[in-house]
């Protein structure tokens, strides 16, 4: 198992993952990383998180943001305030 670290960035705001997380392999460790920016995109500033994912020698491996489903996932909640909204057209009529 190697060890991979997972910063986090949303806008101007850094948070250096200091001691990291172990993993069998990049995939597994790449996977991991977009749990993370699904996880936390869905609570926070969707359009600024990013998640870079480096490796033990600190050598970025790729830089991930939220899956796009979960973006529609957020609209189609908050289209929901309106009564009588379907789930899957709230998702559509609240897109930017």
């Amino acid at each position: 198992m190697q060890l991979y670290f997972f910063d986090l960035h949303w806008g101007d705001e850094h948070f250096v993952d200091e001691d990291g997380i172990h993993h069998f392999d990049e995939g597994s460790a790449l996977y991991y990383g977009q749990r993370i920016a699904d996880k936390i995109g869905r609570d926070a500033d969707y359009g600024s998180l990013k998640v870079q994912v480096f490796s033990s020698n600190r050598r970025l491996l790729a830089t991930i943001v939220p899956s796009i489903g979960r973006g529609g996932e957020q609209r189609a909640l908050l289209g929901r305030r309106h009564v009588g909204t379907p789930l899957h057209a709230a998702a559509y009529c609240m897109s930017p």
